[in-house]
């Protein structure tokens, strides 16, 4: 994606004559860009990007960051040996604080958005205990269907 200065430059050189591979040689992108920016000044007269129709959502960042928090807690409590919860545990927490239900994909992409990690058991790591590693398989193979997630 194009700054506001190189997009301003990509004008100034187009009306100095140059090219569009020439401006993109000096801008190091793609020709097709620069032939996009300058189509969308041609046919708009601005560069700029326009606000864009649709839904607004309903996870405002306040909103995400009280998630975040909720989380967080619930990581903590839901078990002192592993320290994680699934998604569809997630998926209800944010369906009562919202009052909407998302699908399984966008609550992991919203987990990802609020930097939790996905967790899977791992056959070696450099502090390795076999033991642990026995508990959480068997334990993640019981219990969970679907993936979990943890802190960052």
């Amino acid at each position: 994606m194009l700054t506001v200065k190189e997009r301003k430059l990509i004008l100034q050189w187009n009306h100095k004559g140059k090219t569009q591979q020439e401006i993109a040689e000096l801008l190091d992108c793609h020709q097709s860009s620069v032939s996009r920016l300058l189509e969308k000044q041609r046919l708009r007269g601005i560069v700029f990007n326009l606000p864009r129709s649709g839904r607004p959502t309903k996870l405002s960042k306040m909103v995400l960051a009280r998630l975040r928090y909720k989380i967080s807690q619930m990581i903590k409590k839901a078990n002192k040996n592993f320290c994680a919860v699934s998604t569809k545990q997630v998926a209800e927490v944010i369906g009562q604080e919202v009052g909407k239900t998302y699908s399984h994909r966008h609550v992991e992409r919203l987990l990802h958005k609020m930097d939790f990690s996905l967790v899977t058991p791992r056959p070696k790591h450099v502090r390795h205990d076999q033991r642990k590693v026995d508990t959480f398989r068997e334990e993640f193979k019981k219990n969970f269907r679907r993936s979990m997630w943890t802190t960052s």
